[in-house]
């Protein structure tokens, strides 16, 4: 009884130490407490030759500031130039990781043109996903492409993988406008992710609140703040830690990072 009672207080202490180790992780804060901003200061529209652009700001959060409009490349300038007619949606993310959006619409011009896309989820390890395209605008004959391959007479592109793609739309006169959209994975905060969590990282004495030193996991804006790292870290299969006698599966892993990829959202 008493060769029980030590390998039981072993296997905890070793959950317990390995997790305690918090060099690796972030700092991390709650985002939902944060009051970070950003409003659009002014557009300018997009012709035939002639490139739109948009123009915001940052406020609140923790300073300082990047912004991007595809939700997957930022950039510390509050600009975004070389912008076809359409409608985009730019984000702030602020020094902690929290983010805010707003919406934004680059108008045509006389000879320009407007394209809007719309898109359906991809499976997270099959390229199912779908885009469409539709165009107005310039001489109304238009072949449209994707992610620069052939053009096409249909806006309509099947068999499309997770992730950012471009849509160049061309008219008769040649005129253009291109457009990036984000297709996204069925992949649940609430059905597929937090489970994981809750089986293999949020246990006692590891991420589960218990330790104030140690980023609580079971707190969505917590997670999502540190969703990079926590890809990362799941992907080179350093977390969960060694030692702790937990452990990912590969299409566990996967998951977190189509989770990830989509913006770490809460669905």
């Amino acid at each position: 009884m008493k060769n029980f009672s030590l390998i039981v207080l072993l296997v905890f202490l070793s959950v317990f130490i390995s997790c305690s180790d918090s060099s690796e992780e972030e700092t991390v804060v709650d985002c939902d407490n944060s009051d970070i901003a950003v409003v659009v200061l002014g557009t300018t529209p997009a012709d035939c030759d002639v490139e739109g652009s948009i123009e915001v700001n940052g406020t609140g959060g923790t300073s300082p500031y990047s912004y991007s409009i595809d939700e997957t490349t930022f950039q510390n300038s509050t600009t975004f130039s070389n912008l076809s007619a359409g409608s985009y949606t730019i984000t702030v993310k602020d020094s902690d990781g929290c983010t805010d959006t707003v919406g934004a619409t680059v108008s045509a011009g006389p000879s320009g043109i407007t394209l809007n896309l719309s898109s359906s989820e991809s499976d997270c390890g099959n390229e199912t996903g779908t885009i469409s395209a539709t165009a107005t605008g310039g001489d109304n004959v238009y072949s449209f492409s994707l992610d620069g391959g052939d053009s096409q007479d249909s806006g309509q592109f099947g068999g499309v993988p997770k992730g950012s793609h471009s849509v160049v739309v061309t008219d008769g006169t040649g005129c253009s406008a291109t457009q990036v959209i984000v297709v996204t994975t069925a992949v649940s905060w609430s059905a597929d992710i937090m489970p994981i969590i809750d089986t293999n990282c949020a246990v006692s004495g590891c991420h589960n609140g218990d330790n104030s030193s140690i980023p609580n996991w079971t707190n969505l804006s917590t997670v999502q703040a540190n969703a990079s790292n926590i890809k990362t870290r799941t992907g080179n299969k350093s977390m969960p830690e060694a030692g702790s006698g937990l452990t990912l599966t590969d299409d566990e892993i996967d998951l977190i990072a189509c989770w990830v990829d989509d913006g770490a959202r809460n669905n």
